[in-house]
């Protein structure tokens, strides 16, 4: 549980962020084709001079295979990368929001905060890709959703994991802590 303080301190930091990366990924949104195109394409050249052995060494026509065998799913995994980060930054603004106490009192506050983060995240992948049908060249597609969905799950999934890492590092670390107060190692025989 957060104390109120920390909670609206965290607050003001997060909800900005959030927003901030709700507008990314407007802006991404509303690239013509030929624009995002573009800019993908050239991510994923950099991407594979650095990771392909001897890159520089293929043919044209070997690079541009490796490329267009690579490049849709490259795009795919773009989607599900910036509504990981939205899932990610949805679900800690969430958690500090003193409104939603209520949630935090449930047996399960995980899963409550889960649950309005993801649907949320559902609500604004619908609302990316409805907006990306007025957009000349894209268009709105189902499967994105899903991914976008499944990438905001995944964050979340993540984050979660890892805060639950951390309480158990430092519970740990306590406990330790505890069984050595009073003990001092070099005076015992």
């Amino acid at each position: 549980m957060h104390s109120t303080g920390h909670s609206r301190s965290a607050l003001r930091f997060l909800l900005p962020a959030t927003l901030l990366w709700m507008g990314v990924i407007f802006w991404f949104s509303a690239r013509n084709a030929a624009d995002s195109g573009i800019m993908s394409s050239g991510l994923l050249y950099a991407l594979l001079k650095i990771c392909v052995p001897h890159w520089e060494q293929r043919s044209f026509a070997e690079q541009e295979a490796i490329h267009e065998a690579l490049h849709t799913l490259f795009r795919k995994c773009g989607h599900f990368s910036e509504f990981a980060v939205l899932g990610i930054l949805l679900l800690q603004t969430l958690r500090h929001i003193p409104k939603l106490n209520p949630i935090r009192r449930q047996k399960h506050p995980a899963a409550g905060f889960f649950a309005l983060s993801a649907l949320l995240a559902l609500l604004y992948a619908c609302s990316d890709e409805f907006h990306q049908r007025f957009v000349p060249g894209r268009s709105c597609e189902l499967r994105d959703v899903c991914i976008d969905f499944a990438g905001a799950c995944c964050g979340m999934l993540i984050c979660m994991l890892c805060g639950r890492l951390l309480r158990r590092i430092r519970q740990h670390r306590q406990a330790s802590s505890a069984e050595n107060d009073g003990i001092n190692p070099i005076t015992q025989t």
